[in-house]
Protein backbone atom coordinates (compact mmCIF):
# COMPACT_ATOMS: atom_id res chain seq x y z
CA UNK A 1 0.00 0.00 0.00
CA UNK A 2 1.41 3.38 -1.05
CA UNK A 3 0.04 6.87 -0.41
CA UNK A 4 0.02 9.53 -3.14
CA UNK A 5 -0.66 13.21 -2.56
CA UNK A 6 -3.83 14.65 -4.05
CA UNK A 7 -1.90 17.33 -5.96
CA UNK A 8 0.24 14.69 -7.67
CA UNK A 9 -2.84 12.69 -8.62
CA UNK A 10 -4.55 15.86 -9.83
CA UNK A 11 -1.67 16.67 -12.19
CA UNK A 12 -1.52 13.15 -13.61
CA UNK A 13 -5.27 12.78 -14.16
CA UNK A 14 -5.53 16.27 -15.62
CA UNK A 15 -2.73 15.55 -18.07
CA UNK A 16 -4.30 12.24 -19.10
CA UNK A 17 -7.62 13.92 -19.88
CA UNK A 18 -5.94 16.86 -21.63
CA UNK A 19 -4.13 14.37 -23.85
CA UNK A 20 -7.53 13.05 -24.90
CA UNK A 21 -8.83 16.52 -25.72
CA UNK A 22 -11.29 17.05 -22.87
CA UNK A 23 -12.24 20.66 -22.07
CA UNK A 24 -10.85 22.33 -18.95
CA UNK A 25 -14.27 22.58 -17.30
CA UNK A 26 -15.07 18.91 -17.84
CA UNK A 27 -11.62 17.90 -16.60
CA UNK A 28 -12.24 19.74 -13.34
CA UNK A 29 -15.58 17.99 -12.87
CA UNK A 30 -13.95 14.57 -13.27
CA UNK A 31 -10.73 15.15 -11.36
CA UNK A 32 -12.29 17.11 -8.51
CA UNK A 33 -15.03 14.51 -8.13
CA UNK A 34 -12.68 11.54 -7.90
CA UNK A 35 -10.13 13.21 -5.64
CA UNK A 36 -12.73 14.67 -3.27
CA UNK A 37 -14.35 11.26 -2.99
CA UNK A 38 -11.05 9.50 -2.23
CA UNK A 39 -10.02 12.17 0.27
CA UNK A 40 -13.29 11.53 2.09
CA UNK A 41 -12.49 7.83 2.28
CA UNK A 42 -14.97 6.48 -0.27
CA UNK A 43 -12.26 4.56 -2.11
CA UNK A 44 -14.63 2.40 -4.16
CA UNK A 45 -15.93 5.51 -5.97
CA UNK A 46 -12.80 7.65 -5.98
CA UNK A 47 -9.58 7.61 -7.99
CA UNK A 48 -9.75 3.82 -8.22
CA UNK A 49 -12.30 4.36 -11.02
CA UNK A 50 -10.06 6.57 -13.15
CA UNK A 51 -8.45 3.78 -15.23
CA UNK A 52 -11.93 2.42 -16.04
CA UNK A 53 -13.11 5.88 -17.06
CA UNK A 54 -10.11 6.19 -19.38
CA UNK A 55 -11.02 2.84 -20.94
CA UNK A 56 -14.55 4.14 -21.50
CA UNK A 57 -13.25 7.30 -23.15
CA UNK A 58 -10.71 5.46 -25.28
CA UNK A 59 -13.23 2.84 -26.35
CA UNK A 60 -16.00 5.31 -27.10
CA UNK A 61 -18.49 4.21 -24.44
CA UNK A 62 -18.13 7.71 -22.96
CA UNK A 63 -17.69 10.74 -25.20
CA UNK A 64 -14.80 13.11 -24.54
CA UNK A 65 -16.84 16.28 -25.03
CA UNK A 66 -20.43 15.16 -25.40
CA UNK A 67 -23.23 17.36 -26.75
CA UNK A 68 -25.20 17.59 -23.51
CA UNK A 69 -28.76 18.77 -24.22
CA UNK A 70 -31.40 20.32 -21.94
CA UNK A 71 -35.07 19.45 -22.37
CA UNK A 72 -37.18 21.62 -20.05
CA UNK A 73 -40.50 20.03 -19.15
CA UNK A 74 -41.84 22.64 -16.71
CA UNK A 75 -40.53 25.59 -14.74
CA UNK A 76 -38.91 23.53 -11.97
CA UNK A 77 -38.05 20.40 -13.98
CA UNK A 78 -35.33 19.72 -16.55
CA UNK A 79 -34.47 16.53 -18.40
CA UNK A 80 -30.88 16.32 -19.59
CA UNK A 81 -29.71 14.08 -22.42
CA UNK A 82 -26.09 13.33 -21.51
CA UNK A 83 -25.17 12.16 -25.02
CA UNK A 84 -23.07 9.47 -23.30
CA UNK A 85 -20.82 11.87 -21.40
CA UNK A 86 -18.87 10.64 -18.41
CA UNK A 87 -21.28 10.56 -15.49
CA UNK A 88 -19.06 12.86 -13.43
CA UNK A 89 -19.35 15.51 -16.14
CA UNK A 90 -23.09 15.45 -16.72
CA UNK A 91 -23.72 14.83 -13.03
CA UNK A 92 -22.13 18.14 -12.09
CA UNK A 93 -23.87 19.88 -14.99
CA UNK A 94 -27.15 18.53 -13.58
CA UNK A 95 -26.25 19.58 -10.03
CA UNK A 96 -25.60 23.15 -11.14
CA UNK A 97 -28.86 23.16 -13.12
CA UNK A 98 -30.91 21.90 -10.18
CA UNK A 99 -29.35 24.58 -7.95
CA UNK A 100 -30.53 27.30 -10.36
CA UNK A 101 -34.00 25.79 -10.62
CA UNK A 102 -34.27 25.62 -6.86
CA UNK A 103 -33.18 29.20 -6.36
CA UNK A 104 -35.78 30.32 -8.88
CA UNK A 105 -38.73 28.17 -7.77
CA UNK A 106 -37.98 26.90 -4.26
CA UNK A 107 -37.57 23.35 -5.54
CA UNK A 108 -35.88 21.79 -8.53
CA UNK A 109 -35.73 18.36 -10.14
CA UNK A 110 -33.39 17.21 -12.90
CA UNK A 111 -33.48 13.80 -14.59
CA UNK A 112 -30.53 12.62 -16.67
CA UNK A 113 -30.65 10.01 -19.41
CA UNK A 114 -28.00 8.37 -21.63
CA UNK A 115 -25.23 8.78 -19.07
CA UNK A 116 -22.51 6.63 -17.53
CA UNK A 117 -21.32 5.77 -14.01
CA UNK A 118 -21.36 9.03 -12.04
CA UNK A 119 -19.01 8.20 -9.17
CA UNK A 120 -20.11 9.06 -5.63
CA UNK A 121 -23.65 10.35 -5.22
CA UNK A 122 -22.42 12.70 -2.50
CA UNK A 123 -20.25 14.64 -4.96
CA UNK A 124 -23.41 16.32 -6.20
CA UNK A 125 -25.37 16.64 -2.97
CA UNK A 126 -22.42 18.32 -1.26
CA UNK A 127 -22.24 20.83 -4.12
CA UNK A 128 -25.93 21.54 -3.69
CA UNK A 129 -25.67 21.81 0.12
CA UNK A 130 -22.83 24.33 -0.14
CA UNK A 131 -25.41 26.64 -1.72
CA UNK A 132 -27.60 26.51 1.42
CA UNK A 133 -29.96 23.98 -0.13
CA UNK A 134 -30.84 20.38 0.63
CA UNK A 135 -29.48 18.16 -2.13
CA UNK A 136 -30.66 14.66 -3.01
CA UNK A 137 -29.21 12.45 -5.75
CA UNK A 138 -29.83 8.97 -7.13
CA UNK A 139 -28.41 6.78 -9.89
CA UNK A 140 -29.28 3.37 -11.24
CA UNK A 141 -26.51 0.97 -12.17
CA UNK A 142 -25.85 -2.40 -13.76
CA UNK A 143 -27.30 -5.51 -12.13
CA UNK A 144 -25.03 -6.58 -9.29
CA UNK A 145 -27.48 -7.16 -6.43
CA UNK A 146 -29.81 -10.08 -5.91
CA UNK A 147 -33.40 -9.50 -4.81
CA UNK A 148 -34.14 -10.57 -1.25
CA UNK A 149 -33.97 -14.40 -1.23
CA UNK A 150 -32.69 -14.39 -4.83
CA UNK A 151 -29.54 -16.07 -6.12
CA UNK A 152 -28.89 -14.01 -9.28
CA UNK A 153 -28.07 -10.34 -9.76
CA UNK A 154 -31.06 -8.28 -10.88
CA UNK A 155 -30.79 -4.79 -9.33
CA UNK A 156 -27.97 -2.29 -9.37
CA UNK A 157 -26.34 -1.10 -6.16
CA UNK A 158 -28.34 2.07 -6.93
CA UNK A 159 -26.77 4.71 -4.67
CA UNK A 160 -28.58 7.61 -3.03
CA UNK A 161 -27.35 10.64 -1.13
CA UNK A 162 -28.72 13.55 0.87
CA UNK A 163 -26.70 16.52 2.09
CA UNK A 164 -27.65 19.65 4.00
CA UNK A 165 -25.78 22.59 5.55
CA UNK A 166 -25.29 22.95 9.30
CA UNK A 167 -23.53 25.62 11.35
CA UNK A 168 -19.86 26.58 10.92
CA UNK A 169 -19.77 25.22 7.35
CA UNK A 170 -20.37 21.66 8.57
CA UNK A 171 -22.27 19.48 6.13
CA UNK A 172 -24.61 16.64 7.05
CA UNK A 173 -24.14 13.99 4.36
CA UNK A 174 -25.61 10.54 3.79
CA UNK A 175 -24.16 8.55 0.87
CA UNK A 176 -25.11 4.91 0.60
CA UNK A 177 -25.64 2.07 -1.81
CA UNK A 178 -28.73 -0.09 -1.55
CA UNK A 179 -26.47 -3.15 -1.43
CA UNK A 180 -24.70 -3.99 1.82
CA UNK A 181 -21.40 -2.84 0.26
CA UNK A 182 -20.26 -1.72 -3.18
CA UNK A 183 -19.21 -4.19 -5.87
CA UNK A 184 -15.86 -2.39 -6.08
CA UNK A 185 -15.19 -3.18 -2.42
CA UNK A 186 -16.08 -6.85 -2.80
CA UNK A 187 -13.97 -7.03 -5.97
CA UNK A 188 -11.05 -5.43 -4.14
CA UNK A 189 -11.30 -7.91 -1.26
CA UNK A 190 -11.52 -10.89 -3.63
CA UNK A 191 -8.56 -9.80 -5.78
CA UNK A 192 -6.38 -9.08 -2.75
CA UNK A 193 -7.18 -12.25 -0.79
CA UNK A 194 -8.91 -10.38 2.04
CA UNK A 195 -11.68 -11.93 4.13
CA UNK A 196 -15.10 -10.42 3.35
CA UNK A 197 -17.79 -9.96 5.98
CA UNK A 198 -20.90 -12.09 6.20
CA UNK A 199 -23.82 -10.56 4.32
CA UNK A 200 -21.79 -8.88 1.57
CA UNK A 201 -22.20 -11.19 -1.40
CA UNK A 202 -23.05 -14.70 -2.58
CA UNK A 203 -21.35 -17.18 -4.92
CA UNK A 204 -22.85 -18.99 -7.90
CA UNK A 205 -24.56 -21.47 -5.57
CA UNK A 206 -26.25 -18.74 -3.56
CA UNK A 207 -23.96 -19.25 -0.56
CA UNK A 208 -22.37 -16.40 1.39
CA UNK A 209 -18.81 -15.89 0.14
CA UNK A 210 -17.59 -15.31 3.69
CA UNK A 211 -18.39 -18.96 4.35
CA UNK A 212 -17.77 -20.58 0.95
CA UNK A 213 -14.65 -18.59 0.01
CA UNK A 214 -15.80 -18.78 -3.62
CA UNK A 215 -15.85 -16.03 -6.23
CA UNK A 216 -18.66 -13.48 -5.69
CA UNK A 217 -21.35 -13.35 -8.37
CA UNK A 218 -23.96 -11.09 -6.73
CA UNK A 219 -24.15 -8.59 -3.90
CA UNK A 220 -26.77 -8.88 -1.16
CA UNK A 221 -29.30 -6.08 -0.60
CA UNK A 222 -28.79 -3.92 2.47
CA UNK A 223 -31.16 -4.93 5.24
CA UNK A 224 -32.76 -7.71 3.21
CA UNK A 225 -36.13 -6.82 1.73
CA UNK A 226 -35.79 -3.16 2.71
CA UNK A 227 -32.64 -2.85 0.61
CA UNK A 228 -34.51 -4.34 -2.34
CA UNK A 229 -37.27 -1.75 -1.87
CA UNK A 230 -34.75 1.09 -1.85
CA UNK A 231 -33.13 -0.27 -5.02
CA UNK A 232 -36.52 -0.31 -6.72
CA UNK A 233 -37.25 3.24 -5.50
CA UNK A 234 -34.05 4.44 -7.19
CA UNK A 235 -34.86 2.50 -10.34
CA UNK A 236 -38.30 4.12 -10.60
CA UNK A 237 -36.77 7.62 -10.41
CA UNK A 238 -33.76 6.97 -12.63
CA UNK A 239 -35.13 4.67 -15.33
CA UNK A 240 -38.90 4.98 -15.54
CA UNK A 241 -38.86 8.79 -15.48
CA UNK A 242 -36.01 8.98 -17.99
CA UNK A 243 -37.02 6.13 -20.32
CA UNK A 244 -33.61 4.49 -19.93
CA UNK A 245 -32.85 0.74 -19.55
CA UNK A 246 -33.63 -1.08 -16.32
CA UNK A 247 -30.72 -2.19 -14.15
CA UNK A 248 -30.59 -5.73 -15.52
CA UNK A 249 -30.59 -4.40 -19.09
CA UNK A 250 -27.39 -2.36 -18.61
CA UNK A 251 -23.93 -3.58 -19.57
CA UNK A 252 -21.44 -3.79 -16.71
CA UNK A 253 -19.11 -0.92 -15.82
CA UNK A 254 -16.00 -3.08 -15.52
CA UNK A 255 -16.67 -5.28 -18.54
CA UNK A 256 -16.11 -5.09 -22.28
CA UNK A 257 -17.23 -3.89 -24.72
CA UNK A 258 -16.01 -0.37 -23.98
CA UNK A 259 -17.36 0.95 -27.27
CA UNK A 260 -21.06 0.36 -26.51
CA UNK A 261 -23.21 3.00 -24.78
CA UNK A 262 -24.62 2.13 -21.35
CA UNK A 263 -27.53 4.64 -20.94
CA UNK A 264 -27.40 5.05 -17.16
CA UNK A 265 -30.02 7.32 -15.56
CA UNK A 266 -29.64 9.80 -12.68
CA UNK A 267 -32.07 11.94 -10.70
CA UNK A 268 -31.38 15.09 -8.67
CA UNK A 269 -33.57 17.11 -6.31
CA UNK A 270 -32.84 20.40 -4.57
CA UNK A 271 -34.95 22.02 -1.85
CA UNK A 272 -34.61 25.67 -0.86
CA UNK A 273 -34.41 25.57 2.93
CA UNK A 274 -35.37 29.25 3.17
CA UNK A 275 -38.69 28.48 1.46
CA UNK A 276 -39.58 26.21 4.38
CA UNK A 277 -37.67 27.51 7.38
CA UNK A 278 -35.36 30.31 8.48
CA UNK A 279 -31.98 29.14 7.22
CA UNK A 280 -30.09 30.11 10.38
CA UNK A 281 -32.58 28.26 12.58
CA UNK A 282 -32.40 25.20 10.29
CA UNK A 283 -28.61 25.10 10.47
CA UNK A 284 -28.67 25.55 14.23
CA UNK A 285 -31.18 22.73 14.73
CA UNK A 286 -29.33 20.41 12.35
CA UNK A 287 -26.08 20.99 14.25
CA UNK A 288 -27.95 20.33 17.49
CA UNK A 289 -29.39 17.08 16.10
CA UNK A 290 -25.96 15.93 14.95
CA UNK A 291 -24.34 16.77 18.31
CA UNK A 292 -27.13 15.11 20.29
CA UNK A 293 -26.70 12.00 18.18
CA UNK A 294 -22.97 11.91 18.87
CA UNK A 295 -23.47 12.24 22.64
CA UNK A 296 -25.97 9.42 23.05
CA UNK A 297 -24.87 6.59 25.35
CA UNK A 298 -22.88 4.00 23.39
CA UNK A 299 -21.63 0.50 24.05
CA UNK A 300 -18.32 0.28 25.96
CA UNK A 301 -15.37 0.91 23.68
CA UNK A 302 -17.49 2.38 20.89
CA UNK A 303 -18.70 5.82 19.85
CA UNK A 304 -21.71 7.15 17.98
CA UNK A 305 -21.14 9.18 14.85
CA UNK A 306 -23.29 11.43 12.70
CA UNK A 307 -23.38 11.16 8.88
CA UNK A 308 -20.30 12.87 7.48
CA UNK A 309 -18.09 12.48 10.57
CA UNK A 310 -15.91 9.67 9.25
CA UNK A 311 -15.52 11.39 5.89
CA UNK A 312 -14.50 14.69 7.52
CA UNK A 313 -11.85 13.03 9.68
CA UNK A 314 -10.53 10.95 6.79
CA UNK A 315 -10.25 14.02 4.58
CA UNK A 316 -8.18 15.82 7.20
CA UNK A 317 -5.80 12.87 7.44
CA UNK A 318 -5.47 12.15 3.73
CA UNK A 319 -5.02 15.82 2.85
CA UNK A 320 -1.76 15.61 4.81
CA UNK A 321 -0.61 12.03 4.33
CA UNK A 322 -1.98 11.25 0.87
CA UNK A 323 -4.50 8.87 -0.65
CA UNK A 324 -3.63 5.17 -0.18
CA UNK A 325 -3.36 2.99 -3.30
CA UNK A 326 -3.10 -0.78 -3.41
CA UNK A 327 -0.18 -2.25 -5.35
CA UNK A 328 -2.45 -2.88 -8.34
CA UNK A 329 -3.83 0.67 -8.24
CA UNK A 330 -0.33 2.10 -7.93
CA UNK A 331 0.75 0.16 -11.02
CA UNK A 332 -2.25 1.47 -12.93
CA UNK A 333 -1.43 5.08 -12.06
CA UNK A 334 2.23 4.50 -12.74
CA UNK A 335 1.32 3.51 -16.31
CA UNK A 336 -0.92 6.57 -16.67
CA UNK A 337 1.85 8.82 -15.30
CA UNK A 338 4.40 7.35 -17.72
CA UNK A 339 1.99 7.90 -20.58
CA UNK A 340 1.82 11.64 -19.80
CA UNK A 341 5.53 11.89 -18.82
CA UNK A 342 4.93 12.86 -15.21
CA UNK A 343 6.44 11.35 -12.02
CA UNK A 344 4.20 9.45 -9.60
CA UNK A 345 5.57 10.72 -6.30
CA UNK A 346 4.95 8.67 -3.17
CA UNK A 347 4.20 10.61 0.02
Amino acid sequence: MKAIGSKTLDRIMTAALQKRGMTHENIRYVVNGLIETSLRGNDSHGIRLFPIYLSELDGGRSRINANIRFESQSKAVTIIDADHALGLVVGMVAAKEVIQLCKSYGVGAVAVKNSNHFGAASYYTLEIARNDLIGISFSNSDALVTPFNGIEAFFGSNPLSLAAPAEKDELFCIDMATSQVSYSKVKYYWENGLLPETGWAIDDKGEDIAESNRKPVALLPMGGYKGQCLAMLVEVLCTLLTGTPLDHELTHLYSQPFHEARQVGHFFIALDIASFQNIAIFKQRLSKLMNLTRTQVSKPGTSIISPGDLERDTEKHRSVYGIPLSNWEFEQFQQIAEDVCLPLLVN
